[in-house]
């Protein structure tokens, strides 16, 4: 068979599977008389299998189940795709649904008629498995953010088989302890984010939730002026720093206001395995009266008590990494840090424990003579005795060089961030395709930088969630910027 053929079909996949073959062009067409051979010794997974087809096509086929373990790992899965009949290996309904994810993706409708509802499936064969066990999106919910946005995100990342969200709300969540937390216009019920939560379960992604207990105390871009909870509420200016960027970390009644938020934020994502303090971008500490004087020791002791507080509920804490470093740093290879040399943030890591994990965010590609980064900082932080997740933004080759960095150094994961820019073409594709590529199989040659392939999985994305209105579609809500001014 013709290699283009094959590389085209390939091309549907997103991220690229470990090992593909296609052997000619013959199809699997989905019928009622059509066999899936499922072979996987947790039960529940025939039900699983039955209804996605049942669900994406208009018939189901029949599901034939045996309770066999296979050599591959824990989210590992097989395919191969015959004309007459569909098998799937796999250990857990995890790895099923990865392998459901794949089927999907390489459906087609049927040829040579006006329309249809039938599907079918180019035959082929493929191994699959992930290059690492946490494979994390970062996604910000802005009052600008609706929630059908937030929720096909959601999906599109389970759909590329990313394993957990960071959920971070920047002023949308409505808090029962704390309600003033929020812009009024914007509020979304716990409601709301109980639904989310509960559809990332059910689609095998698990929500975490983030709270930023030192820097971007605003919840806000820096850039915008606004202020989460100042700008409506000036009398809890004594909980920050007088420019209110920074949290006021020598200030008790800071710690009691964050902690109130921080538990219940844990008994609404259901006891979470991770929460991210955040820690990043603090450009002002140490710059009111009470914080003057001894300050490393009441930044450690501060996040020292989220930890030592996360833990007693079985919860890793996730923490950006750049106040560990000092900006004269030459790891940071012209990228700034936020710590000062002189004010000893080069020293802070001594005072924390060893099982923070740090997030080594690199939103660059330091290329030079031609040769791929080092990503020296990474390595520096396993070797201060942390575990580390690497953490791309909206370069594309930053974000496959850091996944083939990450499995070569065995680092602890990869964690894609998304910030402003869930809604901009180009630049969701290289957040989304790319990152997907880099946390699943970045050690593949296949380069997956493909709008197409992205807009087609975001049509089905959205007919799965019945929308209807134009702005819902696409990779952008709207073709012309209605406000370019604030580009």
């Amino acid at each position: 068979m013709d290699l283009r053929h094959a590389q085209m079909i390939q091309s549907r996949l997103v991220p690229p599977p470990q090992k593909f073959t296609m052997p000619d062009l013959a199809v699997w067409k989905i019928t009622e008389d059509s066999k899936v051979r499922l072979l996987c010794p947790e039960p529940e997974t025939a039900a699983l299998a039955e209804a996605f087809f049942r669900t994406i096509c208009s018939a189901t086929p029949t599901v034939q189940t045996e309770p066999k373990s296979c050599n591959l790992p824990e989210e590992g899965y097989r395919l191969d795709i015959t004309q007459n009949l569909c098998t799937i290996e796999a250990n857990t309904a995890q790895a099923v649904r990865y392998a459901l994810h794949t089927i999907r993706q390489l459906m087609e409708s049927e040829r040579g008629v006006l329309t249809s509802t039938r599907q079918q499936v180019p035959c082929v064969s493929i191994e699959d498995y992930p290059a690492m066990s946490f494979r994390g999106v970062h996604l910000c919910w802005f009052p600008e953010t609706p929630v059908w946005e937030i929720e096909r995100q959601i999906r599109l990342a389970a759909y590329y088989k990313f394993n957990y969200i960071v959920m971070e709300s920047w002023g949308v969540l409505k808090l029962d302890r704390h309600p003033e937390f929020c812009w009024d216009e914007y509020a979304v019920e716990k409601s709301e984010f109980k639904r989310l939560i509960q559809l990332g379960k059910d689609l095998g992604i698990r929500l975490v939730p983030q709270l930023n207990i030192f820097g971007h105390a605003t919840c806000a871009r820096v850039g915008t002026g606004k202020h989460l909870l100042l700008d409506q509420h000036p009398e809890y200016a004594p909980l920050f720093e007088p420019d209110g960027w920074t949290w006021c970390v020598s200030n008790p009644a800071t710690r009691q206001y964050l902690q109130e938020i921080v538990e219940e934020l844990l008994d609404l994502y259901n006891e979470p395995p991770y929460f991210h303090i955040g820690c990043d971008e603090a450009y002002t500490p140490e710059s009111c009266t009470l914080c003057m004087g001894s300050y490393l020791e009441k930044l450690a002791s501060h996040i020292t008590f989220f930890h030592d507080l996360l833990a007693k509920h079985h919860c890793k804490t996730l923490m950006w990494h750049d106040m560990l470093l000092a900006r004269e740093d030459p790891r940071w290879e012209g990228y700034i840090a936020c710590g000062s040399k002189k004010d000893g943030h080069d020293t802070l890591h001594t005072c924390l424990p060893k099982s923070l994990i740090l997030c080594d965010w690199q939103y660059h590609y330091p290329e030079k003579d031609g040769k791929e980064p080092h990503w020296p900082t990474g390595t520096y932080l396993k070797e201060l005795g942390f575990p580390v997740i690497v953490c791309p933004w909206d370069d594309p080759r930053g974000g496959w060089s850091l996944g083939k960095f990450a499995v070569r150094e065995k680092m602890d994961g990869y964690l894609q961030t998304v910030w402003h820019h869930g809604q901009r073409s180009h630049i969701m594709t290289a957040i989304f395709v790319q990152g997907a590529h880099g946390a699943w199989s970045p050690e593949t040659d296949t380069q997956t930088i493909s709008w197409v392939s992205l807009n087609h999985h975001l049509r089905q994305l959205s007919h799965d969630m019945g929308l209807k209105e134009y702005r819902q579609f696409g990779s952008v809500q709207y073709q012309v910027d209605p406000a370019p001014y604030q580009d």
